[in-house]
Order: structure tokens, then C-alpha cells, then sequence
């Protein structure tokens, strides 16, 4: 039971690894992040498409490299700790999602699965992140699967995050797209994020 519960903590875990990346690096990134905080032109060409298992596909930025010691249950990850941009995709299968927080007086039956992950995702960040403010997406669907994404942005231990996440119901499991950098950054890869969380496919 309390395995169970633990599974959908990820995001403190998340947020307690990009805030140890940043600290180590934060000397070295500032010396190569004094160029202009612009959005950055997103092309398809600047991106590769990932295929995990056989059973999806996400597109990230050339320039982030795997990185497989970010999160050990996450299927994808992939970084740039010279950027600073970090992204990576967690999936949960969809019925033991709601058998759990069925359990636990959690989820609302009048939801869809997707509304109900979303919701609960919001409520662990609320938590964990000092003066989050959380944005929604008039988002619905990416590559037609039920979606939802929001943007968000908090301090934790001092340091200011922006954090993109999206939210996608597949056939069987429930994945969340979480792109994340520093504050002052936001401006620049936010669009990268949307492009990165739209380009989602399940196979």
C-alpha cells in the first residue's frame, strides 16, 4: 500500500534531483549562459526522435544527450546540464492508477483518468515547491490521446524553476512529459518544452 502511494511521489524526487544538478554546475552554466534568453527557433531538423520499448516516440532538442541516472523509474531521460534543460517521461499503468487512489478516497469517478492524474500531480507539487504558481493549457489531446499539460513555476531550496509538464493517456499507461530549467531561462526553451510534449506518440 505504501509502495504504492510512494510511486506517485515522484515529482519530490524530481524536484530534489535538478536542484543537486543545478547546484554542482550552477558556476560553469553561468559561464556560457550570458547569451540572449530569445526563444529559441524551433525547427524540426535541431530535434531527434526518441523511440522507447517500441512503445513511444518523443522528439528532444539535439543537443540534450540521454542521461540515465536522472530518475531510476523513468523510461526516458535526456539533459543538457550546460543548458540546464532536462526532460523525462514516467508512465504508470492507467488501472492501477485509479485502483490506488480509489483506495484512498482520491479519485473522482465523474473525471476522466487523465483530469484525475492531473489534479493529483498538482496537489504533490503544491507541497513540495515554496510560491508555485501553476498555469494551465487549454490543452486536450496530443497526437489524438487524451492530454493535459500546465506550466508552473516555484522555488525550491532557493533557486527559482520552470517546470513544463504534460500528461498523456495511452491504451494502457498514464505518461507524464516533465521539462524543467532555471527561472530566468523560462524565455528562452519554453517553446522547446511545447514542442518537445506535442511531438508525444504512443505506438
Amino acid at each position: 500500500m505504501i509502495k504504492n502511494v510512494l510511486r506517485y511521489s515522484l515529482v519530490f524526487i524530481i524536484i530534489f534531483i535538478s536542484t543537486s544538478c543545478i547546484q554542482k554546475l550552477k558556476e560553469a552554466a553561468e559561464n556560457i549562459s550570458g547569451s540572449s534568453k530569445q526563444p529559441e527557433s524551433i525547427s524540426a531538423s535541431n530535434f531527434s526522435t526518441v523511440t522507447v520499448s517500441e512503445q513511444y516516440e518523443l522528439s528532444v532538442p539535439k543537443y540534450m544527450k540521454n542521461m540515465p541516472n536522472l530518475h531510476d523509474e523513468a523510461s526516458l531521460e535526456y539533459a543538457n546540464i550546460f543548458k540546464e534543460t532536462y526532460t523525462v517521461v514516467i508512465e504508470e499503468n492507467k488501472q492501477n492508477f485509479i485502483d490506488t487512489f480509489k483506495e484512498f478516497d482520491e479519485y473522482n469517478d465523474e473525471l476522466s483518468p487523465i483530469e484525475n492524474y492531473k489534479i493529483i500531480q498538482k496537489q504533490m507539487f503544491r507541497e513540495a515547491i515554496e510560491d508555485v504558481k501553476i498555469e494551465d493549457y487549454g490543452l486536450t489531446s496530443i497526437n489524438s490521446l487524451p492530454a493535459r499539460q500546465f506550466k508552473m513555476s516555484g522555488i525550491v531550496d532557493g533557486l527559482d524553476f520552470f517546470y513544463l509538464i504534460g500528461f498523456v493517456s495511452g491504451k494502457e499507461n498514464i505518461y507524464m512529459i516533465m521539462n524543467w530549467t532555471l527561472g530566468d531561462r523560462r524565455m528562452k526553451y519554453e517553446n522547446t518544452f511545447e514542442y518537445i510534449n506535442s511531438s508525444f506518440n504512443e505506438l
